[in-house]
């Protein structure tokens, strides 16, 4: 009887039927908490001993992987607040120790000069007192310095044509200097190089064998070709021109190597010294030699005029 109670409380389960039946047991058999039912799922669905494939290996791997994809910052878990403050600390520490770095790559670099290397052939620029000019202008360190500073103060320099000034590490100044090149005399006290430019030195008087030009000021280049082309043409006869002078009205006078003036105007330039230098071969070679013409006009169209020097002047220009 005992034996029958004890059966009756713990019955044993029936094999599921087909039909209806089958339908009522598989009710019965899901749990009635729904979250205990959520977790059973999920501990199903772990791998076990038993069940740990390749497939299943490789399902977890692919699983961690998607979720470290992506920027550091969004692997952040906290508030909203705490991934943008997260950044901007981070960045914080980037700016300050940047500046800091370069803060010491500038002191370093920016070291007081030591040597001022010059290049360039000089005949009347004083290379250790433009050193000594180039570091007094720099103001501060190579890298501090302010190098067109430099450059303008070594510029005033009447003889400097052309300067360059460059940093060379650790601590040299590069000065490129070029000088320059007297081609004629400007008026008393300046000079001309190549491109027409007046200058003004201080020592004019050493050039006295180069040839004056007298003008406006404006009109230089133009000056210095027609200089070239008339003295060429007059060295074909052996003549030689010492002073070119354009007046404010355009007119031209010449004066030659053997003291004569030769007033040519302002038309027909180039025509009216052709029919000159025939002249003066044929006929007037012979009275300049002795010193006898003090000017000669080529205005004319049919001829020129020659004004002669005193008969006393001429004597004493032969004892001379």
């Amino acid at each position: 009887m005992l034996k029958k109670l004890f059966s009756a409380e713990q019955p044993t389960p029936e094999p599921p039927k087909r039909g209806a039946s089958a339908t009522v047991y598989k009710k019965t058999e899901q749990p009635q908490n729904k979250m205990a039912g959520w977790f059973g799922r999920v501990k199903k669905a772990q791998p076990t001993a038993k069940t740990d494939t390749p497939a299943a290996k490789q399902s977890s791997t692919q699983l961690v992987a998607e979720h470290s994809e992506g920027p550091w910052w969004n692997r952040i878990d906290g508030d909203w607040w705490v991934k943008p403050a997260t950044i901007l600390t981070a960045l914080m520490v980037f700016v300050v120790l940047m500046s800091n770095a370069y803060g010491s790559l500038y002191n370093w670099l920016d070291q007081p000069v030591e040597q001022v290397i010059f290049a360039g052939n000089t005949q009347h620029l004083d290379r250790q007192q433009i050193a000594a000019k180039s570091v007094a202008l720099m103001n501060g360190g190579l890298l501090s310095a302010d190098i067109q500073a430099v450059k303008a103060g070594i510029q005033v320099d009447p003889w400097v044509y052309q300067v360059g000034v460059g940093r060379r590490w650790p601590a040299s100044l590069y000065l490129t200097v070029t000088e320059e090149v007297p081609i004629a005399r400007w008026g008393e006290d300046g000079l001309l190089n190549h491109e027409g430019d007046i200058f003004w030195p201080d020592d004019v008087a050493k050039y006295s064998a180069l040839p004056r030009l007298r003008g406006p000021s404006s009109n230089t280049g133009m000056m210095m070709s027609e200089y070239y082309d008339l003295n060429q043409m007059l060295r074909n006869t052996g003549l030689r021109l010492v002073e070119l002078k354009l007046e404010a009205r355009g007119a031209w006078t010449l004066l030659l190597d053997n003291g004569i003036r030769v007033v040519v105007g302002r038309d027909q330039v180039v025509a009216r010294l052709e029919r000159f230098l025939t002249i003066y071969q044929q006929r007037l070679q012979a009275e300049a030699d002795a010193g006898r013409i003090e000017q000669i006009d080529i205005r004319y169209n049919n001829g020129i005029a020659v004004k002669w020097r005193p008969l006393a002047a001429t004597d004493e220009q032969q004892k001379g």
